[in-house]
């Protein structure tokens, strides 16, 4: 991918065994979250080495 992370927060590189709940615990992000920050990535099709984007917590929500 070009440019993994044209969000407000930071990358993370796929590795195995990741899906994007346990993502979502681990970092305390919501699942829907996760995928409106990634609209180019193929959620059913996550990779190791593959690069998503981790947006940045909102204070306010």
């Amino acid at each position: 991918m070009e440019n993994a992370c044209k969000c407000i927060g930071f990358a993370h590189t796929i590795r195995k065994g990741d899906t994007l709940y346990l993502l979502g615990k681990k970092y305390h992000v919501r699942v829907s979250a996760l995928i409106f920050a990634n609209p180019y990535v193929d959620i059913y099709n996550l990779q190791p080495g593959d690069q998503i984007c981790i947006p940045k917590l909102n204070p306010f929500s």
